[in-house]
């Protein structure tokens, strides 16, 4: 209380404040609005014609307010911004791209200092494109040379405590549609109010029986409607042939947390693996009457599922089961999840509770993304540089002993934001009792700044030690490389030198000591995911890759990059391992097939609307097991709606919307272009007539995705997660009778084209509808009970005489009024008093977003 009341009497007197004076007088008391002014001005300059891949640009203001003068100049403040910032017209300021999205703040010489409550406003563009609220980050903070930095307090974020749902103060409020919404002129994307979610949802007009539904859907069920229903008020009484019940004992405890405990006099349970039994592998028969249920399988797997089943039959709060008959089994032998730990961490919780719920619903494999340019997730025993260094955010002008904050982080990160070795091995326990296989990816040769970043760590500390060998032992650079690029995320710094032997030997000691963890917990490191993406404009200038191409001459030959002859290399490493190589699509379709492994897994990220599915039909016919990873549907960190309040980026997708996952037809990508559009809300087209999948092709699975550029807290990534993975988990285990089949022969789709018959959409819909309440009467109460954030919806209403009709996309939902005085109403309030609407959770504790009429 001292130190601020001599600041504030200092910055009052208008004397010369000290370095650190002046870093807490604007750490405590700036205030700094940003405002996005024009998402698609009619010119953009020049320069951002250096960054990968940017041709758009938009304009914004920050605007800067001090409540009493500061004389001092000597302090720089810096902020993530996603894309960088390529022009600026300010007579006080400068904006200077630091490296990826940290940007600094400085003022010129023309600038004498703050005078009390003037607003300084700085106007500059960008390249690309921002029109979701969450890409706009928060954390802003103020350095001066000797000092602490510290954060702006305005520019932090805070939680709204009905919605549990993140607020953003420093940021103004986005108002207008055509200069804060669209993309471009010809942007046809529909803002979601509350109107048009009404006009283009599917109306509830009837209550749908859903006692005998589940999630996911199985592949036959017949009620028995002679047979009176099965009571579990009293347990069960379990009885197992042909497996250990221990291995059953998670499926058995969630069936105890939902009411239906073990005992003698409980229904029976009665369970029998049987090895030459006739049932698809993970299938499960399942039997249900009053007098008993009877589970059969040819695996521990199946049997595990069908208990699951039994669980997903339960509705909170009613004991019974319906008398029916199950026959079982997945369409897809990969189900799976990636979850992004690296760019912000998630915590051990999240990952253990993702686990229970993906066992709920049948997803069986984890791609756990661990290492990116902003962080090293993993403790690795024999480099622990990776996590000492690389799992580190604080600010040092010249960083030695962290990584500079990135993407709205934190200045200094306290708490551990890695996994020990216990805490992996924890999770990979974990995740074997739940049949839930983990693939560990540390993402290279690119998107590696935090790995190169702490090796150079551990050169610079053996250096000082005098022992050069340990120095340049694992030296990721190489120091007479000039070459200059930018990476699609804009760091000049991320990229492995793969013409260098270290390079392969830092790998070989990572996988090894993965390798060793996997098999500690009895689940073996089957496949390891390598990334291999986004590599380009490295190495142009290195001195070793040019000797390694005049060395290896002819060696090289059909390779168009050198990132082609890095993961052939990799591949065959991992491959004496006996690991298979897996990576993103792009950059496994650098290789010669003939130099990969016979065994390769691909997971194709190439958009529809761009073509996206020649490069997965390509690498599917080589015979490589393809999973499906299509952003336009998979990528959980886009937004649920076209809404700028809704969390999520915006390249690939406005609107990832529960039902569009249920729609999605992955055996048939093409067929898509006739239901759905681009990020413009055009039309497209998918050939596929000279680019069809080779016959008796056909993809291993599909995967969801949760990347965290921005998800900094475990409470934003269960939003973005749920309700959409129970809509994935349906799409990876269940083919719906109404799914356009693939043709061999190949198509040509367009919205004319009318391959999906209208027959098929209307029993798609019809199955949506039921799918959905299922969803919200049977899921979302057990979501609850586990304590998970899942999004509640916004509610669509129209005006309808004297009366307000009302809609969300989860049925059943408590819908709340609010009247012109701020006061909500769980029964509407006259019409014209009404202002917004919102629903909320089924037990009331927590809101939706509020929507306007």
């Amino acid at each position: 209380m001292i130190k601020k009341t001599l600041t504030l009497i200092a910055s009052l007197l208008c004397l010369p404040a000290s370095a650190q004076t002046s870093v807490t007088l604007l750490s405590e008391q700036l205030d700094i609005d940003y405002q996005l002014v024009d998402s698609q001005p009619q010119q953009c300059p020049d320069a951002i014609s250096q960054y990968h891949g940017i041709s758009s640009c938009y304009q914004s203001k920050l605007h800067l307010t001090l409540p009493n003068t500061l004389t001092a100049t000597n302090w720089d403040i810096y902020f993530s911004h996603l894309m960088p910032v390529v022009e600026v017209h300010s007579t006080e300021f400068t904006i200077e791209h630091i490296n990826g999205d940290l940007h600094k703040i400085s003022p010129k010489a023309t600038f004498s200092g703050f005078n009390a409550k003037q607003t300084y406003t700085i106007d500059f563009v960008s390249g690309g494109s921002q029109i979701t609220r969450s890409e706009f980050m928060p954390n802003f903070f103020v350095h001066s040379s000797g000092q602490p930095a510290q954060i702006i307090d305005s520019t932090r974020i805070s939680i709204d405590p009905e919605t549990g749902l993140e607020l953003q103060p420093y940021l103004l409020p986005f108002t207008d549609r055509e200069h804060q919404f669209r993309l471009s002129s010809d942007d046809r994307t529909t803002w979601a109010d509350t109107q048009t979610i009404y006009q283009t949802q599917p109306q509830f007009k009837q209550p749908i029986d859903v006692r005998h539904r589940l999630i996911p859907t199985p592949k036959k069920q017949a009620l028995l409607s002679d047979v009176k229903a099965g009571d579990l008020s009293n347990g069960v009484a379990v009885h197992v042939t042909g497996i250990d019940q221990a291995e059953l004992q998670v499926a058995l405890d969630r069936l105890a947390s939902l009411g239906v405990v073990q005992h003698p006099q409980g229904l029976a349970l009665n369970v029998i693996v049987d090895s030459k039994a006739n049932i698809e592998a993970e299938g499960y028969q399942l039997d249900i009457s009053a007098d008993e249920i009877n589970i059969r399988s040819n695996d521990k797997t199946g049997v595990f599922y069908a208990l699951q089943s039994i669980s997903a039959l339960l509705t909170k709060g009613d004991l019974s089961l319906p008398a029916m008959s199950i026959e079982d089994a997945p369409h897809y032998p990969f189900r799976g999840l990636h979850v992004d730990v690296a760019r912000n961490f998630l915590s051990k919780a999240f990952i253990l509770q993702t686990l229970e719920q993906m066992a709920a619903y049948k997803l069986n494999k984890l791609h756990l993304h661990l290492a990116d340019d902003e962080g090293w997730r993993l403790a690795i025993d024999s480099l622990p540089e990776l996590t000492e260094v690389g799992s580190r955010r604080c600010f040092e002008t010249t960083p030695k002993n962290c990584l500079l904050p990135q993407l709205g982080s934190d200045i200094e990160t306290s708490d551990k934001q890695y996994f020990s070795q216990q805490d992996y091995l924890e999770i990979l326990a974990y995740a074997k009792a739940r049949h839930i296989q983990v693939i560990p990816s540390l993402d290279m040769p690119g998107h590696s700044r935090a790995a190169i970043h702490a090796m150079e760590a551990r050169y610079q500390h053996y250096l000082q030690q005098g022992d050069s060998h340990k120095a340049n032992e694992y030296r990721l650079v190489e120091p007479q490389d000039t070459t200059h690029y930018y990476s699609i995320q804009h760091y000049t710094d991320n990229t492995l030198n793969v013409c260098i032997d270290n390079t392969y030997k830092f790998i070989d000691t990572v996988i090894t000591d993965v390798q060793a963890m996997h098999q500690q917990a009895g689940m073996p490191l089957d496949i390891y995911h390598i990334g291999a993406d986004e590599t380009a404009g490295a190495w142009l200038e290195s001195p070793a890759c040019n000797q390694l191409k005049k060395r290896l001459g002819d060696q090289l030959a059909g390779l168009n990059t050198l990132n082609g002859y890095f993961i052939e290399r990799v591949a065959t490493m991992l491959q004496q391992k006996g690991i298979q190589v897996a990576g993103w699509n792009d950059g496994m379709g650098e290789t010669r097939p003939d130099n990969m492994p016979a065994k390769v897994q691909t997971n194709s990220w190439s958009l529809l609307y761009s073509e996206g599915h020649i490069p997965t039909h390509e690498q599917a016919s080589r015979g490589w097991q393809t999973v499906v990873s299509t952003p336009e549907v998979t990528y959980f960190d886009f937004p649920y709606q076209a809404h700028p309040e809704e969390p999520g980026n915006h390249w690939a997708a406005r609107h990832i919307s529960t039902q569009k996952i249920f729609e999605f037809m992955p055996d048939n990508l093409p067929a898509h272009a006739e239901i759905w559009r681009d990020t413009k809300e055009h039309a497209y087209q998918s050939d596929d007539s000279k680019t069809q999948l080779k016959q008796g092709n056909e993809f291993k699975g599909i995967q969801g995705h949760l990347w965290s550029e921005m998800i900094r807290t475990d409470e934003r990534a269960q939003y973005m997660l749920y309700p959409r993975l129970l809509a994935l988990a349906e799409r990876a285990w269940h083919l719906p009778e109404w799914a356009l089949a693939y043709d061999y022969q190949g198509k040509h789709y367009h919205e004319k084209s009318n391959y999906f018959s209208q027959d098929s959409q209307k029993r798609r819909d019809q199955q949506w509808l039921a799918f959905a309440t299922t969803l919200s009467l049977k899921a979302l109460p057990k979501l609850e009970q586990a304590g998970v954030l899942y999004r509640i919806p916004t509610v669509g209403s129209q005006r309808e005489g004297n009366t307000l009709a009302t809609s969300t996309s989860l049925p059943q939902l408590p819908i709340e009024y609010q009247d012109k005085q701020g006061k909500w109403h769980q029964s509407p309030p006259p019409l014209e008093t009404i202002q917004a609407v919102r629903a909320t959770s089924h037990d009331g504790s927590r809101k939706g977003r509020s929507l306007a009429l």
